[in-house]
């Protein structure tokens, strides 16, 4: 629940940052600052074009918030005991990756309808974004975009995940095994991870913006990743894969640091990784021995 509502609390207080980024790399010819693309919004579409899409990453927010936690609990749960601590880290960096993949059945689509309304003014709405993708691509129109959202999010998490762990381990050299970060401390950290991995993985990002903007059933001007990729950097250079960092790093700043101290504050309230004190393993076996001769008095009786 936690993340759920940290994360459609990013949302809330990102999503002018994100609509400005997705203009900035939808637009294929030149380069407007952020603050010019701000103005002409407003003047066309008045502060509430600024929140355009804002519904589609609401509701995607909660189940993918389950989904992402639930697949990577899950996976680094059975990945942990089978290597050696040495390589503990590795697991981090697959679980992140699975959790990708798995959301990104939700994301993509949620995803699809957000950009087609930060970008146009053809739907009023995102359920009516939603219904006109249907019926004019079908049900595979939503998923535009899909191999550059895991080209992009696959990186992203296994970046961000690694570079988590080893900030954290970092910080946590010298103390005692079973230390945690303090607030600070974790909000820095994943502020870290997460512009990190936004830094890295933006070209990805930029590739994903520009298949999701195009117009539903029409073959458009990109026709997959490989494609977008090589258009993109042959006719606007590196800078072109990178368009849209500025925002994208102030973004990522904020959602890595809100991401991990939910995270880190739900597994401190569900016990996820508490191991348990030596004490109460004594306790428990020494209860359990107290207990052995009188179920054996009852089974002979």
């Amino acid at each position: 629940m936690a993340g759920a509502l940290a994360g459609t609390l990013v949302s809330l207080c990102l999503h002018p940052v994100d609509t400005v980024k997705t203009i900035i790399q939808a637009n294929g010819m030149g380069q407007k600052s952020s603050y010019l693309i701000v103005r002409r919004i407003i003047s066309e579409k008045g502060m509430l074009g600024l929140y355009r899409g804002i519904a589609s990453n609401i509701a995607s927010s909660a189940p993918i918030s389950a989904i992402y936690t639930f697949t990577y609990e899950s996976v680094k749960g059975d990945l942990l005991p089978l290597l050696p601590k040495e390589y503990h880290s590795l697991a981090h960096c697959i679980a992140g990756g699975c959790s990708s993949i798995a959301t990104s059945f939700v994301f993509t689509p949620s995803e699809r309808i957000k950009q087609q309304m930060q970008v146009g003014l053809q739907y009023q709405n995102c359920w009516n974004a939603m219904i006109g993708c249907l019926e004019k691509g079908g049900v595979s129109s939503l998923y535009a975009g899909w191999g550059a959202v895991l080209c992009r999010n696959i990186p992203h998490s296994i970046i961000k995940f690694y570079t988590y762990e080893s900030l954290k381990q970092l910080v946590l050299g010298s103390a005692k095994p079973d230390a945690s970060l303090n607030t600070l401390q974790t909000l820095v950290c994943g502020g870290l991870a997460g512009s990190t991995a936004a830094l890295f993985t933006t070209p990805f990002d930029v590739v994903k913006t520009r298949l999701q903007t195009q117009a539903p059933g029409t073959l458009g001007r990109y026709n997959g990743v490989l494609h977008a990729l090589q258009e993109i950097a042959r006719e606007e250079g590196l800078q072109g894969l990178y368009k849209g960092l500025t925002p994208r790093l102030a973004m990522y700043v904020s959602q890595g640091a809100i991401f991990f101290a939910s995270y880190e504050f739900l597994k401190a309230v569900f016990a996820l990784e508490v191991p348990q004190p030596p004490s109460q393993v004594t306790e428990i076996k020494q209860k359990a021995d107290d207990l052995a001769p009188s179920k054996m008095h009852k089974l002979h009786s």
